[in-house]
């Protein structure tokens, strides 16, 4: 999956999984139709910059177009007169927002806000206008088109950010835009439609015996990548920032990883995972494929004998490899994880349609509901903040544990046996 070999967003899971895109695109959610390209934009300086309009935009005399690195272009009417007020206060502000959200939802907020500039406009109207009503018609209209409350507070999200970064209040408390939003959380509910498919033991073996030959790089990586990411559940993208230093192998138990930083400690904190070996089943022990993946990942050229150990202990543990099979030590973008999952769905007989790269950690967390795990040793493991989320994974196991018909039924059956 090199940069070269990206495919066509249509098919993208039809193609054979190489090497990973080395720089992350905007992710597109559920939209409204066809967008057009972002207007071309000058180099920020270094987040926000104002600067006249962008060549094919409908940008009224007296605005002031904003490139930032979040949202992209963002033109601000009637701004031309306090250029430099608005300048300072969105590379300030740019700064921070950027700074506040991991890649993911920076490509989340600017497809959404891309999404809803094109409806503005395809109305006549003004995305930056902090107009409540507006909202409230765009809130109906993503509804209307079958978006996910999730989805629809994700647009929001990035609407409110927009006017934030432009230096414009917009209340997304206000009455009228209020109960549009509750109305159409009654109608159509919060609970997710749909959702991965676990990666449980059973579909994770079927996933690691239909790689590629375990003596190949692509086959080592893909092993290591699928069993660390199951064992630690971890997230797309704690998965591939994983470096050669974070990885220890601690004698006679497994492996301890260091997950610098993720969705729930955007700070930087850290966490120690430990996954265990399992050495009476090669083919599914954690610490044997990622020994297996590290003889492969040290003939990548970035680790040469001109890297000192603290510059080796900071390269990407799962890097980029060639389709002739050469280690390039290129980092991974989160949406190679994704791209592996459904791939190796696919190459077992599974639906790859039903498999995601949030599929192993969804997998190691139901597993361990179904062995019995209790609450908090679940949430250590998968480092979630929110009880309600860790309980859903323990939930369908404790549907069955104790079940107050057990006693009634399977006791009149034994009776009658």
């Amino acid at each position: 999956m090199t940069a070269q070999d990206e495919p066509g967003p249509r098919h993208a899971a039809d193609q054979p999984l190489t090497a990973s895109e080395t720089a992350p695109s905007d992710d597109t959610l559920p939209g409204l139709g066809p967008l057009p390209a972002p207007a071309a934009a000058s180099p920020p300086a270094p987040d926000a910059t104002p600067s006249g309009a962008s060549p094919g935009s409908p940008v009224p005399a007296g605005s002031l177009t904003l490139h930032t690195t979040l949202l992209g272009p963002l033109t601000v009417p009637d701004g031309a007169a306090r250029a430099a007020e608005l300048e300072e206060l969105s590379r300030r502000a740019a700064v921070y927002a950027t700074r506040a959200r991991g890649d993911g939802t920076r490509r989340a907020y600017r497809s959404a806000w891309r999404q809803y500039e094109a409806w503005c406009h395809s109305l006549g109207r003004e995305p930056l206008a902090a107009d409540p009503d507006t909202v409230a018609m765009y809130v109906v209209r993503c509804a209307d088109q079958g978006f996910a409350v999730s989805s629809i507070r994700v647009h929001l999200a990035a609407i409110r950010t927009a006017h934030l970064l432009a230096g414009r209040a917009l209340d997304l408390r206000h009455p009228r835009l209020a109960m549009v939003v509750e109305g159409v959380t009654r109608s159509k509910g919060v609970r997710p439609r749909r959702q991965a498919a676990p990666a449980v033991p059973g579909v994770l073996r079927l996933m690691l015996a239909a790689r590629p030959a375990l003596d190949t790089p692509l086959g080592a990586r893909d092993r290591a990548m699928l069993l660390l990411g199951f064992g630690a559940a971890l997230r797309r993208s704690e998965l591939v920032a994983l470096t050669l230093g974070d990885i220890e192998t601690v004698p006679g138990r497994g492996l301890k990883l260091l997950v610098r930083r993720s969705k729930t400690d955007p700070h930087g904190q850290g966490h120690d995972i430990a996954v265990w070996a399992n050495p009476d089943e090669p083919g599914v022990c954690p610490l044997a494929a990622l020994e297996t993946w590290l003889a492969q990942r040290r003939t990548a050229a970035d680790l040469d004998w001109t890297a000192t150990p603290s510059v080796r202990a900071e390269r990407p543990l799962f890097c980029a490899v060639t389709k002739a099979g050469r280690v390039t030590g290129a980092p991974l973008s989160d949406k190679a994880v994704a791209r592996l999952v459904k791939q190796a769905a696919r190459d077992a007989g599974l639906d790859p349609e039903r498999y995601s790269g949030h599929s192993l950690r969804a997998g190691l967390a139901t597993a361990a509901g179904d062995a019995g795990a209790g609450l908090a040793e679940l949430m250590r493991q998968t480092r979630h903040k929110s009880t309600e989320v860790a309980l859903g994974y323990l939930r369908p196991a404790d549907l069955w544990r104790n079940n107050v018909t057990e006693a009634v039924f399977r006791q009149k059956s034994r009776g009658k046996d």
